[in-house]
């Protein structure tokens, strides 16, 4: 069966409500909130003049090209008609340009990807070409001109998507991972995975009486079910509670997307809210699904949050945890009253449940190790068995799962180092980096990322989720079990807290004996607190940047042992 372009529905979203909004931005330079708004008509439109200028210009289908411009409108309308020419934009990692070493990660990143076109306003360019970034590209065009040829209202060209053509395999967009769990790959979006993500969508009961607000990345498709997108573009810890409150009620969104220090900062707004007003009735009467993705939260976070949803949300709660990654989104939900059921395990060293599997996407728990630690994906076997015991490596099919790295990403980090091939049937799996294991009701728990367990020298072996969870949730605290000097003992690094650091440390030392008990070690830990908020992620800002804390706790713990 032939698939479509992934926007040929667009025109019929337009015949239906030509002038419903279809993305809203908020803008930042204005003391009064207000948007950037584009109906259904003006994206089509706009993004057709978008994809003939490009065709005329020599952006043919396949041609990669760098595309350096913050998510507003005009980005939207670039992606767009980029998409419906063919051309495919390559979205890089949010990087800090003025920092020495994220220049050299994206010049190792373009030097692979090899983009033949470079697109942005003539900052950008200027930038990228004293950086180097842009001169080995054939093609430029300044935003500035591309955005005169659509916004001129004399200009009437339309664009025509190939009809006859099967899209499932042709790239839509290059979506970089942002190299916290990993090195930064480039992750190629085809047509058949958008369109698996549309069936999703449908499938969660989305439909075109929605109104979504979210993060830029979640909401690319939205609009071709007939939703409106409300956009959020502030970092998710500068989102507080208020403006998020705000933003929903506003425009009566009834389902959200946020990363968890946007949840959290939410959890604590309608906290005080409640307590100040001694409320009763929602504070989010409109909003029915909210998803958070990008790392957990606790639970105590999601029983903050629920009570304010709408009466009309779903029976097993409105709050969604959201488990999956740039090579497959999502992978697994949980909703509330399951999060709220496999607290006490959580908390006891179960490690994190993520729920089921979504619509058309398979799991199996996979062998990941042999004699030498190195997995084997000619040996990959599913794990058989339940529970903590049958550890293995989180491994996934589906259409929404990707089939490739671009350029060279894919003979550096794909292969066997991504996918393990089932020896029974011969069927490929993606390998997701997570260790976990399955339940006897088929839920998934995930134990920590295989890149960061710690295996000490007497042989055991702890894992992240499992640790951490016993320990923060015990002592509400922030936590991170890191490789030390040697793994003679467990190093855990702890977040600054306001509590006085000896009365702290002298209650995690209480904690070892059942630590040791539930781990089956035997072994001291090593306690040390770090001097501010842990790093994180330029993405959800909600991952635990470890190698860092890695190697900040043995220079620690070496200039201790040199002292003593």
């Amino acid at each position: 069966m032939s698939v479509k372009n992934i926007l040929a529905t667009l025109s019929q979203r337009v015949e239906e409500h030509p002038d419903k909004i279809a993305f809203a931005f908020r803008k930042k330079d204005s003391n009064e909130i207000s948007y950037d708004e584009i109906s259904y008509s003006d994206l089509d439109k706009k993004s057709s003049k978008v994809a003939n200028y490009l065709s005329q210009r020599g952006f043919h289908h396949g041609l990669i090209t760098l595309v350096i411009i913050r998510p507003n409108i005009d980005f939207i309308i670039l992606l767009y008609g980029m998409i419906k020419s063919g051309s495919v934009p390559l979205l890089i990692p949010n990087l800090n340009l003025k920092n020495s070493y994220d220049r050299r990660q994206l010049r190792a990143i373009l030097n692979r990807a090899k983009p033949r076109g470079i697109i942005g306003f003539r900052k950008s360019l200027f930038i990228s070409w004293i950086l180097r970034f842009s001169r080995k590209c054939d093609m430029s065009i300044n935003m500035k001109h591309l955005k005169s040829y659509y916004t001129n209202t004399n200009n009437d060209s339309i664009f025509n998507l190939e009809d006859g053509k099967n899209w499932e395999e042709t790239p839509a967009f290059v979506k970089y991972t942002t190299g916290t769990t990993g090195p930064a790959k480039g992750v190629v979006y085809n047509h058949g995975m958008l369109h698996a993500h549309l069936r999703l969508l449908k499938s969660q009961g989305m439909n075109k009486e929605e109104v979504f607000f979210g993060r830029s990345g979640t909401l690319i498709v939205h609009p071709l079910l007939g939703i409106t997108s409300i956009v959020n573009t502030s970092k998710p810890r500068q989102t507080t509670g208020q403006n998020i409150v705000d933003e929903i009620n506003q425009w009566k969104a009834s389902s959200a997307f946020l990363s968890p220090p946007s949840a959290i900062n939410l959890a604590k707004f309608l906290d005080l809210r409640t307590n100040d007003k001694c409320q009763n009735t929602p504070i989010l009467p409109s909003l029915k699904r909210l998803y958070v993705g990008g790392e957990s939260v606790s639970a105590k976070i999601v029983q903050l949050i629920e009570p304010h949803f709408s009466k009309h949300r779903p029976a097993d709660g409105g709050f969604h945890l959201v488990y999956g990654a740039t090579e497959g989104f999502p992978l697994c939900q949980v909703q509330t009253k399951m999060i709220i059921d496999t607290e006490s395990e959580t908390n006891s060293g179960g490690g994190i449940c993520v729920g089921r599997a979504v619509d058309d996407i398979r799991i199996k728990i996979l062998t990941f190790e042999d004699d030498s630690g190195l997995f084997d994906s000619s040996s990959a076997v599913e794990v058989s068995g339940t529970g903590v015991s049958s550890l293995g490596e989180i491994s996934v099919q589906g259409s929404a799962v990707y089939s490739n790295l671009i350029g060279e990403d894919e003979t550096k980090f794909g292969g066997s180092i991504s996918w393990a091939t089932d020896v029974l049937n011969k069927n490929s799996w993606h390998r997701t980096g997570d260790l976990g294991y399955k339940d006897e009701l088929d839920r998934i728990w995930l134990v920590g990322r295989k890149a960061h367990k710690v295996r000490l020298i007497d042989g055991n072996t702890l894992y992240t989720k499992q640790v951490e969870q016993f320990l923060d949730s015990s002592l509400n605290i922030r936590t991170a079990l890191v490789n030390g000097p040697s793994n003679l003992k467990p190093v855990i690094v702890v977040e600054k807290q306001e509590q006085n650091w000896i009365i702290l440390e002298a209650k995690l030392r209480q904690k070892i004996p059942k630590l040791c008990k539930v781990f089956n070690i035997d072994s001291d830990f090593i306690f040390i607190q770090y001097d501010n908020e842990f790093p994180v992620d330029s993405g959800h800002e909600a991952k635990i940047e470890r190698e860092k804390l890695s190697d900040w706790a043995k220079t620690k713990i070496h200039i201790k042992n040199r002292k003593v």
